[in-house]
């Protein structure tokens, strides 16, 4: 008995509007696929800017409340000194809502065999930059940092960009002597006026953000441990 030969039906592949079908679902398919891929990698990339915004935020605070707690002042010349040959070194604290000078203890030695102690002048400011930062809003915060402590805290030293598309760097001093009556905080503080050091400083930083969203704001205190002048050998 020979073999049956197929019918036409079962020979028949698929119809013109089959394909046509199945190729729409396929791209369908794909680009859900293609635009969840796009969400996803470009929800990643804001999501590491903004993570960096806040490191970079966190490291130049944690500087600032360091370098803040171990500030100093030194004892006010006496006549001799100031009629001497080589008087000792006179330091100061001075600052303003968006800058600041000062002497600290926490200055790092980096290179080996350096001549260089534990003492410098560090300063930060805001200022406008011409730098191309990639931030359209916002200034550049500017740390100046110099081993030779005298009394002109703002000369000298080298002077680096820290921070670009700063919105607002504001600085706050706490003044005891004005605490009962709720003006403790002050816009400005100079050592020379009152021979101690603000009892707390307050730094507000406003950053813009890396993908044009709302500002990053951060805020933190720093206590001088020594408020007082210290007295050096002689």
């Amino acid at each position: 008995m020979g073999r049956p030969f197929p019918s036409r039906r079962a020979r028949r592949g698929f119809t013109l509007v089959e394909v046509l079908v199945a190729l729409a679902l396929l791209l369908g398919v794909s680009t859900a696929l293609w635009r969840t891929m796009s969400l996803t990698f470009g929800t990643k990339t804001r999501l590491e800017a903004i993570n960096a915004r806040y490191h970079e935020a966190r490291q130049v605070m944690l500087r600032m409340m360091r370098e803040f707690r171990m500030a100093y002042l030194r004892d006010p010349l006496t006549e001799e000194e100031r009629l001497g040959q080589e008087p000792r070194v006179v330091t100061r604290f001075v600052g303003s809502e968006d800058e600041v000078y000062f002497a600290t203890t926490a200055h790092l030695a980096i290179y080996q065999d350096a001549r260089e102690s534990d003492q410098a002048e560090v300063g930060y400011s805001l200022k406008s930059s011409d730098r191309d930062s990639g931030y359209e809003r916002g200034k550049t915060l500017y740390r100046r940092e110099s081993t030779r402590v005298d009394d002109r805290p703002d000369r000298g030293g080298k002077v680096w960009a820290l921070l670009d598309g700063v919105k607002e760097f504001k600085l706050e001093y706490w003044d005891e002597r004005h605490e009962i009556g709720g003006e403790a905080w002050r816009r400005d503080w100079d050592s020379d006026e009152n021979q101690a050091l603000p009892r707390i400083v307050r730094i507000t930083l406003v950053l813009a953000a890396p993908d044009g969203g709302p500002d990053l704001r951060f805020m933190t205190q720093a206590a001088p441990k020594v408020r007082t002048p210290i007295n050096p050998l002689r």
